[in-house]
């Protein structure tokens, strides 16, 4: 317990003394956590929106979330990575406050324009998430870099699900990301599950408070890194890995909203690696051994010179967005890794339960 003098001013120099460590210290993060796989390239376009609405936030909680906010890109931006952040508060002023424009490209930077974000007062009309969202769609428009993962976090105690369609909306046209922290009693989790991106049992975090934020800041920051990149399904245009480790899993994510908004496909995932394991999962953003089946299902073929190609196929059900994919590096000079999508005709749309084992393609999970 803590004890008070009559005035009520506490006497617990330790307390008073952590308080303020909290608020004016920023943590130093542990970089080699961050940007495990590869074909990350140690890179990322991040943007943060946070909720400032007057009714939750007081100035001593904002001190707390430019603390977690700071850790963040601490954390994001070890030695030759090169992330590329952007920062925007909504809620208590009429229009959408860029913090940190995007592209800012370094932790010090951030910090030296994080630093000057002070208290806002509540205005007529405040902005929304939505309108926060549109300035992240805009800024990505112009800002994003190709073959860079892109994710969005958003901070909030209260979350409006009219937001729902602008967030599928950057995810079908940017290929982003959404994470949702939701803080509090106000961000229950059926909400939260309806905002972030799928698998909602890695995008979508709650939170006590946001005290519970600071703790949890390394965390967030590592779920970002590892965020695949997305492969293009063009045919003519494989993604060369110029040199892969032995035992290092190369990870991507395929979205496949607009093929399977009405019918089940087939996904072709083909390698001139044929002692490679594959992998591909529904719920896992980063499928490796330790959570997924490796695909059994190969079918070889020779490529141009005789070279073995493997092909591999992932039966996708309609109403899917997004199939993550990973090949296990053998150590070879150099690999490729093609992707492809295949409708399914009318007769052939199955459910998941109706496929078995020994099928053409594998139904995965």
């Amino acid at each position: 317990m803590i004890k008070m003098h009559n005035n009520g001013v506490c006497v617990w120099t330790n307390v008073c003394i952590g308080l303020a460590l909290l608020f004016f210290t920023t943590v130093d993060a542990d970089p080699t956590k961050a940007f495990n796989n590869p074909l990350n390239g140690r890179a990322v376009d991040l943007f943060l929106l946070v909720d400032e609405n007057n009714s939750y936030m007081s100035v001593m909680q904002l001190g707390l979330v430019k603390t977690a906010l700071q850790n963040i890109a601490n954390e994001l931006n070890p030695v030759g990575s090169t992330p590329s952040f952007g920062v925007f508060f909504y809620g208590a002023t009429s229009t959408v406050n860029t913090v940190v424009p995007h592209p800012t490209t370094t932790a010090s930077v951030f910090k030296a324009k994080l630093d000057l974000k002070q208290y806002s007062m509540m205005q007529a009309n405040p902005s929304t998430l939505m309108t926060a969202l549109d300035n992240v769609n805009s800024a990505c428009q112009s800002g994003c870099r190709p073959s860079v993962p892109r994710v969005t976090v958003v901070f909030s105690s209260v979350l409006d699900l009219k937001a729902q369609a602008a967030i599928r909306r950057l995810e079908a046209g940017h290929g982003m990301t959404v994470i949702i922290v939701g803080i509090g009693s106000y961000a229950g989790t059926p909400i939260l599950n309806q905002l972030a991106s799928h698998p909602v049992q890695h995008y979508a975090i709650p939170i006590g408070n946001l005290f519970e934020l600071n703790v949890v800041a390394a965390h967030i920051s590592s779920i970002i890194s590892d965020v695949p990149r997305f492969l293009e399904t063009n045919i003519n245009a494989p993604l060369i890995i110029t040199s892969m480790l032995s035992g290092i899993y190369y990870t991507v994510q395929l979205n496949t909203q607009e093929y399977t908004t009405t019918k089940d496909v087939l996904v072709m995932l083909t390698t001139n690696c044929p002692s490679c394991s594959v992998y591909g999962s529904l719920s896992e953003p980063n499928p490796i051994s330790a959570n997924t089946v490796a695909n059994q299902d190969r079918h070889n073929f020779y490529a141009a010179g005789g070279f073995p190609n493997s092909q591999y196929y992932f039966h996708i059900p309609k109403g899917t967005g997004r199939i993550y994919l990973s090949v296990l590096g053998n150590g070879m000079a150099s690999a490729n890794i093609l992707a492809y999508v295949i409708n399914l005709p009318n007769m052939m749309q199955v459910s998941a339960a109706d496929v078995d084992s020994s099928s053409l393609s594998e139904t995965i999970g």
